[in-house]
């Protein structure tokens, strides 16, 4: 059971207060991919990391606040690996951080990835009008230094938007559907096996893109 970081001399406030925010999104993520958003309290929340439930509430006011935090924090998580002067990088180098940046986040954060693709399934009912408009810019900024690579003959044309939904579903599987991977696999994947994943994924995409 997750525990909320003590104070001690060496440590500031802020870095008190972030600790014990990721410990707290930690435990929400289990509570909402296990029993959804409707099904998720804070006090189970707060069961969870032995906080009392006012101490959830000071740090995020609210369970849609706690929600809409844990998203958020994926959406910064997964926008990694695609720096802002990606334009005047080599696209084999760009893309290939960035997979892998996607691929470690599948590894490391699965309960995570399953809330955001149910979050979407579902119309994105909660957090729509708080993701709707930098998830649009984040997308046409990546997609303008796609087509920008394109007009510059370094990669072969291709509509932009359909290379980052291919590169969202096939990294994001290995998050989303890791029960299925189980399933036919027999066992889940090793750090080798997903060494070897993220390898492949790489190489199919960059084959994909080259002239």
């Amino acid at each position: 059971m997750p525990k909320q970081v003590s104070p001690n001399r060496s440590a500031s406030a802020g870095d008190i207060r972030r600790r014990n925010e990721q410990i707290i999104l930690a435990a929400a993520a289990d509570e909402f991919v296990k029993h959804g958003y409707k099904g998720t309290s804070i006090q189970s929340i707060a069961d969870r990391v032995n906080l009392p439930k006012a101490n959830i509430l000071y740090y995020f006011k609210s369970k849609v606040g706690l929600y809409k935090a844990l998203l958020q924090d994926i959406l910064n998580l997964w926008n990694e690996g695609f720096d802002e002067d990606a334009a005047t990088q080599p696209p084999t180098d760009v893309l290939r951080r960035y997979i892998q940046a996607k691929m470690r986040y599948s590894r490391t954060h699965p309960q995570e990835s399953k809330i955001f693709a149910q979050e979407i399934i579902q119309g994105a009912p909660i957090i729509h009008d708080s993701i709707e408009l930098p998830v649009i810019e984040w997308t046409t900024g990546k997609a303008n230094v796609i087509q920008h690579w394109i007009e510059q003959e370094l990669i072969r044309p291709m509509n932009p938007l359909h290379l980052l939904f291919l590169i969202w579903g096939a990294t994001q599987f290995y998050a989303d559907f890791d029960t299925e991977i189980l399933l036919i696999n027999g066992d889940q994947l090793n750090d080798d096996e997903f060494d070897q994943a993220t390898e492949f994924v790489i190489d199919m995409v960059l084959r994909g893109i080259a002239l």
